[in-house]
């Protein structure tokens, strides 16, 4: 039975790489593993169960090995006697190799949890780096290819870069608000710009004093630090606009500290414009159409 030919093809969503280095070793078998992702091969030799030979983009050897492991799409398929020279692997023993890929893969798995969808279209912040953030040679390449146009997935295959390390770049380049998700970011901008409109629509009058409220709003943002995205709003028919270039500068916890000081402030110039109670009416409607019970964000 082990002298006849075993030939295998599966799907990378359903069933794993380390499946297979599993049963391959696990019956001793002469062969290849032969991953099809997209537009890439990549190849894991086997010599009587033992991984002797790997092969993927760039990498050869156990990198090779590792990219191919956390592989989730795509076809693998194993032939069976198809044998190799070439010797880049030089670990014998298999189950260390699978512990190192396992933890490879929990590693992988965790990343990914806190990155966006692969389709998410990223762009650099305009701020650059701040006095705390240093880089690695990995972080430059992907800064380098992101240009506001890239999904994640092309920025990935472009940056060659062990698939991990990529991850793991992308991870903390967002995670230092370095460069950004721009769905995310186009979301929080409109979020916003609903919000400066609430307080419009709910403290003005409109065609009376609702250009007062808009410099209101613009003087304020100016003088608590945030005049870069304030140049960005505009007043047109009533009605607060954000231009979509203050995307670059935005975040959000820029955005929550401006609501903030907007919300502790406004009651400040309704008593004035309408008094107390009228204030404090209007404060409540504010509330209720931002969904908060007391102004925090």
């Amino acid at each position: 039975m082990d002298k006849e030919k075993v030939d295998l093809k599966a799907n990378l969503e359903i069933f794993s790489a380390v499946e297979f280095i599993n049963l391959i070793s696990s019956k001793q078998r002469t062969g290849v593993l032969i991953f099809n992702v997209e537009d890439k091969e990549g190849k894991i030799f086997f010599d009587k169960g033992l991984p002797k030979h790997a092969v993927y983009n760039s990498f050869t050897g156990e990198e090779a090995l590792y990219n191919l492991s956390i592989e989730r799409n795509g076809s693998i398929t194993y032939l069976d006697g198809e044998k190799t020279e070439e010797i880049t692997i030089e670990q014998k023993n298999t189950s260390s190799l699978i512990e190192q890929i396992e933890k490879r893969r929990m590693e992988f798995d965790d990343i990914l949890k806190r990155l966006p969808s692969f389709d998410a279209v990223l762009e650099k912040r305009a701020e650059g780096l701040g006095d705390n953030i240093s880089l690695r040679k990995t972080d430059w390449v992907i800064i380098r290819i992101v240009d506001g146009k890239k999904n994640i997935k092309t920025v990935i295959k472009e940056s060659k870069l062990p698939l991990i390390e990529s991850y793991k770049s992308l991870e903390y380049l967002i995670s230092k608000g370095l460069i950004f998700d721009k769905s995310f970011v186009e979301k929080l901008r409109k979020d916003f710009e609903k919000s400066l409109n609430n307080i419009l629509d709910t403290f003005s009058v409109k065609n009376t004093n609702d250009k007062e409220w808009f410099n209101f709003i613009v003087d304020l943002l100016t003088n608590s630090g945030f005049e870069i995205i304030a140049g960005f709003l505009k007043f047109k028919n009533g009605m607060i606009e954000i231009d979509d270039n203050a995307d670059r500068f935005i975040d959000e916890a820029k955005v929550q500290n401006m609501k903030r000081i907007l919300f502790e402030k406004i009651m400040e110039k309704g008593i004035e414009e309408y008094g107390g109670m009228i204030a404090k009416k209007k404060y409540r409607e504010l509330l209720n159409k931002e969904g908060v019970s007391d102004g925090t964000f």
